[in-house]
């Protein structure tokens, strides 16, 4: 098993940037910044709110910090400040200044969120979803912390990232109140305004949020709230001994509901990434749950011949969801088989448009940052 020894805000040698075979490396940047072109361009749906932005922008974002981790190239950042303010200036709060808050009134909570909302999900009434906060804040808080933990290298950026801070901690505080300590000590999660609670996914969007958030300012709070929702997460992960991994449910309905299985592998692939993020703090998961969560993609998903499920311990595959599949290469960290895995399934489909859009360049920047982090991890 690999030792715990990589932090967040650590991934870059003092000497300079990750290290992997260079043409593998070439290829899979070449792929990332192929998928990556014209993102930042943002639409204009200003009549409707942003929330699709979740869906499409924060994983170019994401992308664009493991790129910078992987290669150390501040042009990576630069974009992403751009980006960050960009996507900022497109808050509920900030379009009812400019348009009137009358179509920006969230209509469960009957007052306009420092979120992003849309109507698109709800016959057209106005919401601020919980999980798209979490996606858009936190490459927000993770920019943050890499210009943090950057020194004098990234110091022209920190103006611009501590500006970010109190924006990012509001759309953050909107979901306070739809918090919940338990049903185990040491446990939390969050619910929808009418109290039902939020699908695995839909919360942990906000725990990474919380985490990176930890990370760059350094309160307990943000920490502490994250490594409860990792302790809640960890207790609903079924194990499966045939395969020696774990699947897990889309939702168990309620606080106590028993673990489950067959969650998508698109929305799975956020809890399994928030899942990694705790290992990284020692927060519920250790070596060998990360060690399972990889066999999760090459035994409980990985159906050979390029051929993935569309759900965790699925056997039919498809396309449409299995496109996402990328957004799990950070887990060929800990096994190079998901990175083979992964790079079987784009050969196998080279008119599916596999790991294509922002999701793409998210798989092929955490595979090149993985094939890095396999290097060093390898060195005596």
């Amino acid at each position: 098993m690999l030792p715990i020894a990589f932090s967040a805000l650590a991934l870059l040698a003092p000497d300079g940037p990750l290290q992997a075979d260079e043409a593998a490396a070439l290829d899979l940047r070449q792929l990332a910044d192929q998928h990556l072109a014209k993102f930042d361009v943002l639409p204009d749906y200003e009549a409707d709110g942003y929330g699709e932005l979740a869906w499409g922008v924060s994983y170019g974002m994401e992308a664009l910090n493991v790129l910078y981790e992987a290669t150390g190239e501040l042009a990576y950042l630069d974009r992403q400040a751009r980006v960050i303010e960009d996507v900022l200036a497109r808050r509920d709060a900030d379009l009812a200044e400019r348009h009137g808050p009358e179509r920006y009134v969230d209509h469960q909570r009957g007052r306009v969120l420092q979120a992003w909302g849309t109507g698109h999900y709800t016959d057209g009434k106005h919401t601020c979803w919980a999980v798209h906060t979490g996606m858009l804040t936190y490459p927000m808080a993770e920019f943050v912390g890499l210009v943090r933990a950057g020194g004098a290298k990234t110091a022209a950026y920190r103006p611009r990232a501590e500006a970010m801070v109190p924006a990012i901690e509001a759309a953050l505080a909107e979901f306070d109140s739809e918090w919940r300590d338990g049903p185990r000590p040491g446990q939390g999660y969050y619910l929808f305004p009418n109290g039902a609670v939020l699908p695995n996914n839909q919360m942990n969007a906000l725990g990474r949020a919380l985490f990176a958030l930890a990370d760059a300012t350094g309160k307990a709070a943000h920490r502490s709230r994250a490594g409860k929702l990792a302790a809640f997460l960890r207790s609903k992960l079924t194990y499966a001994p045939a395969k020696d991994c774990y699947f897990w449910a889309y939702s168990q309905g309620t606080p106590e509901g028993p673990p489950g299985s067959g969650e998508d592998v698109s929305h799975a692939a956020i809890n399994a990434h928030f899942a990694y993020m705790a290992w990284e703090r020692r927060a519920s998961f250790d070596d060998g749950d990360m060690q399972r969560l990889a066999r999760t993609i090459t035994h409980g998903v990985y159906l050979g011949g390029g051929q993935f499920a569309a759900a965790l311990g699925g056997s039919a595959p498809n396309d449409d969801l299995t496109a996402q599949i990328g957004r799990w290469g950070f887990l060929a960290r800990f096994d190079p088989e998901v990175e083979r895995a992964i790079s079987a399934y784009v050969a196998a489909h080279p008119k599916s448009g596999a790991l294509s859009g922002t999701t793409g360049a998210l798989g092929f920047a955490y595979l090149l940052r993985a094939q890095g982090l396999r290097t060093r991890a390898a060195q005596p």
